[in-house]
């Protein structure tokens, strides 16, 4: 069936429906006949010019060759027999009486060849109007030893058809001539002595194609060697143009590949355009003989495709009566079938005003009383939705995840979604390095990346029933325990963060393969009585969480680390059984008064056996510090100069900073290597102080966690590690 858009009547859509899809069983038909005829007629046109073109061919050739005949007899008669001036004009008489078709026949010889007092000596006979005519060629004006006629046989020393030419001081016509030299000949020396010729008017030429009948306006024509029109049935490009300058006056490229094709002695069959009309045409061209010309035939595309576009035409007409046809019976169906449904539709006309109490008579055939009964039932079943429908809107509006969407419907129990406290547990999550990384990559490079890796993330929390509150750029703030009560929330966010990451392994050695460096996610997790609910306004609501432990959780989130997971007391005290613990961290928190303990976690023991991959964290001390400049961070913007410091331990995640400066806990610092390698290359990483204590020296030794190393120091500190 037709796709047809819901709304129109049942008449349009039958029409659409059944009448597009014969429409489009027509035009393919229709289509399919017209290229298969259009092919079929191109061919046998090409086969037909093919057989006319050859047939013309034939008679040039024939008129050719017998011309070609007289001088080349000339010739070898002269280098057997020598005659003077006087002698030759009775030999080119009999040969012109004999040979009807040649207009003239010239006998020129060599300066001083006849006689040491005559430079030019050529009779030349020809077909005036009394009869044959005589002139005596070779003047100071008329030289013809530098003419193409002669010079190219006397250069060449063959026979050869010159380029159409006037020849004002022979025949005073447009004529092409044949000239074959005459050699004095003396044992194995050959002395050239002149040249025979023999001249054909073109008009002859022109009179045999203009008898060429291509339809009603194609036509024959012939070219030089050069692409000069010989003959054409518009006067004025004979011998003016030809068909490389037609090309370029024309802009047409096809012309110009045409006739590279022709005057190369190929045969073809393309399409072009006219160069009269500038109509398309087809045009077949073959070589004619050995004078180097080509013969083309031009066939009007309009002509020659006639008879298949008038039964296009025909075939067209038809399909369109059988499409109306066809419309005006599925018209009268259509009502036959609508009549009683049109009866019934205004009867339940205050259904769709809203009046869902109206009731449809149930009478008439038994598919109207069907579909009476199925109108009344809908009434009842959409009073029932619109009120839950319409209590939900009111009191909830939107929400984001699925699982709230799904409880709203399915009970009126949601109202307590509307605003509640309730104890959950929080997580937030924050890549390590993310701006240092990003900083010098293309956009669609940042989003491709940030997919990648919120993609996983996401997944993750997914699986472990957390709601997504917030994501922020690579932070991500989600909580556990709502709106569905879930009894082990800690431990769900636990579980969660410890699967997370463990992803990041994965993240990270695809990052590597495209040459980015190597990211760590730091995560806190805290549990604590915050208020959930929707929050916003009845444009735009989101269902999250908001209180005092909110802000707690990304307090405790700016001191972890890449790799690290820190629990809150309140979460340590429900897991304290099962999870496996790291290290303790006293902190200061700002705008909580007394120091707080966090815990960080490695896994999770039986039954869960979640647990982080070892890292070797012993510190390697180096032999030859490391040079590097260091540079405080505060609000992820990196402030004041560089100060000298020397990296005396490291390993793949902390490093030993020796240096004169004060360095504060917990403040994040950029540390800059130089490669001695590529001294303009700057080799950086970011760490955190996660101890401080002052050496002899006014110094101070810092021990510091990276949150992200570069990726020339990252193959640096692995060197280091395999070396040591």
């Amino acid at each position: 069936m037709w796709p047809v858009k819901p709304g129109y009547s049942t008449a349009t859509r039958l029409i659409l429906s059944i009448g597009g899809a014969a429409a489009l069983i027509f035009i393919s038909a229709f289509s399919y006949n017209y290229l298969v005829s259009r092919r079929t007629v191109i061919a046998e046109v090409e086969e037909r010019a093919k057989n006319l073109t050859l047939s013309i061919s034939h008679q040039i050739e024939a008129v050719l060759r017998g011309v070609e005949g007289v001088p080349k007899a000339i010739a070898s008669l002269m280098e057997i027999q020598s005659l003077s001036r006087e002698g030759l004009v009775p030999l080119i008489e009999k040969s012109l009486i004999f040979n009807p078709d040649i207009f003239g026949i010239a006998i020129a010889h060599e300066p001083y060849a006849i006689s040491p007092e005559l430079k030019f000596c050529a009779p030349y006979g020809f077909r005036g109007k009394d009869g044959i005519e005589f002139n005596f060629l070779g003047t100071d004006s008329y030289n013809y030893f530098i003419l193409d006629w002669y010079q190219i046989s006397r250069e060449t020393g063959r026979a050869h058809w010159s380029n159409p030419y006037y020849d004002e001081g022979g025949g005073e016509i447009l004529m092409a001539t044949y000239s074959v030299p005459f050699f004095s000949i003396r044992g194995e020396k050959r002395r050239l002595m002149g040249v025979a010729t023999a001249d054909i008017s073109l008009e002859w030429l022109k009179e045999l194609l203009d008898g060429v009948k291509v339809y009603r306006s194609g036509y024959a024509f012939i070219i030089s060697q050069n692409g000069d029109f010989i003959t054409h049935p518009a006067d004025e490009l004979v011998m003016r143009e030809s068909l490389f300058s037609l090309s370029e006056a024309l802009n047409d490229p096809e012309i110009r590949l045409v006739g590279r094709d022709m005057i190369r002695g190929e045969k073809g069959f393309a399409e072009v355009k006219d160069f009269l009309t500038g109509g398309n045409s087809y045009l077949y061209y073959a070589p004619v003989g050995s004078s180097g010309w080509s013969l083309g035939i031009i066939f009007p595309a309009s002509e020659l495709l006639a008879d298949v576009v008038g039964l296009t035409r025909k075939l067209a007409a038809i399909g369109i009566a059988g499409l109306i046809l066809m419309c005006v019976v599925i018209v009268l169906l259509a009502r036959g079938i609508t009549r009683p449904l049109r009866t019934l539709s205004d009867s339940t006309a205050g259904l769709g005003k809203g009046d869902f109490s109206v009731k449809a008579p149930e009478t008439g055939a038994s598919e109207i009383r069907h579909l009476a009964r199925s109108f009344n039932a809908l009434g009842r079943q959409l009073e029932e939705y619109i009120e839950k429908r319409d209590f939900i809107r009111d009191t909830f509006g939107r929400y984001v995840t699925a699982e709230v969407v799904k409880r709203l419907m399915e009970s009126a129990d949601g109202l307590a979604l509307g605003g509640e406290k309730r104890e959950l547990t929080i997580m937030m999550s924050d890549l390590r390095g993310f701006t240092a990384l990003t900083s010098q990559m293309e956009p669609e490079r940042v989003v491709l990346f940030l997919n990648r890796y919120l993609s996983r993330m996401i997944e993750i929390l997914m699986d472990h029933r957390a709601v997504i509150d917030e994501i922020i750029g690579d932070g991500i703030l989600a909580f556990f325990g709502a709106p569905e009560p879930m009894e082990d929330h800690a431990l769900k966010a636990v579980s969660c963060a410890l699967k997370m990451q463990l992803a990041m392994e994965e993240i990270n050695t695809v990052n590597e393969r495209e040459g980015l460096g190597h990211l760590e996610m730091g995560i806190a997790v805290n549990t604590g009585d915050v208020v959930v609910g929707n929050i916003g306004s009845e444009r735009r609501t989101k269902y999250g969480v908001v209180g005092a432990q909110v802000n707690f959780t990304g307090r405790m989130e700016s001191f972890t680390v890449g790799g690290q997971i820190l629990i809150s007391p309140s979460t340590f005290e429900r897991l304290s059984g099962v999870i496996e613990p790291g290290e303790q961290l006293k902190v200061q928190m700002k705008g909580v008064p007394a120091p707080v303990t966090l815990y960080e976690v490695k896994g999770l023991g039986e039954p869960y056996n979640i647990r982080l991959a070892r890292i070797d964290d012993e510190l390697r001390h180096l032999s030859s510090p490391i040079k590097v400049n260091i540079y405080r961070i505060k609000d992820k913007v990196v402030s004041g100069t560089g100060e000298s410091a020397l990296v005396v331990a490291i390993n793949p995640k902390s490093a030993t900073l020796v240096c004169s400066g004060m360095l504060k806990l917990w403040e994040d610092l950029r540390v800059d290597a130089a490669d001695e390698k590529d001294p303009g290359e700057r080799r950086s990483l970011f760490v955190k102080v996660m101890a401080v204590k002052e050496v002899p020296g006014e110094k101070q030794e810092a021990s510091v966690r990276f949150t992200w190393v570069a990726p020339a120091f990252y193959k640096t500190i692995n060197e280091i590690m395999a070396s040591q």
